[in-house]
């Protein structure tokens, strides 16, 4: 009786960590829209990512407009699951272009300071 106690407040401790373990880091589910062609847009944020500290460029795919990166500044393997972003460049018309994290990477440590980087690249081209 002892241990199926134990094991059933053990699994709800894991199952209530990993409700909220989304929670702990903060959305950042900024758009950031500027008034630049795809191409121009792609490759600045491209420039951005390789020269904020502590990340990683991954995987590209400019068809897709994906840039995939890594903070690779991490203490522990426990959160390695929350230290990759996937960037989404999309082509809203002609002469406008959006740049955003993907939906599941918006919990990412540090999305700000990646976000702010590609920010400060982008608006230079303005």
């Amino acid at each position: 009786m002892i241990k199926k106690t134990l094991i059933l407040v053990f699994a709800v401790a894991l199952a209530g960590c990993a409700s909220t373990k989304d929670k702990l880091l903060p959305a950042h589910d900024e758009v950031l829209i500027y008034q630049l062609p795809f191409d121009l847009t792609y490759l600045r944020t491209l420039e951005a990512v390789e020269n904020v500290g502590g990340w990683e460029l991954e995987e590209t795919e400019k068809e897709k407009g994906l840039i995939k990166v890594r903070n690779i500044d991490f203490g522990s393997f426990e959160d390695a699951d929350i230290r990759t972003a996937t960037l989404l460049i999309t082509r809203m018309n002609r002469n406008e272009t959006s740049v955003s994290l993907a939906e599941y990477s918006q919990h990412v440590k540090d999305g700000d300071v990646l976000l702010k980087r590609i920010s400060q690249y982008l608006s230079r081209e303005v």
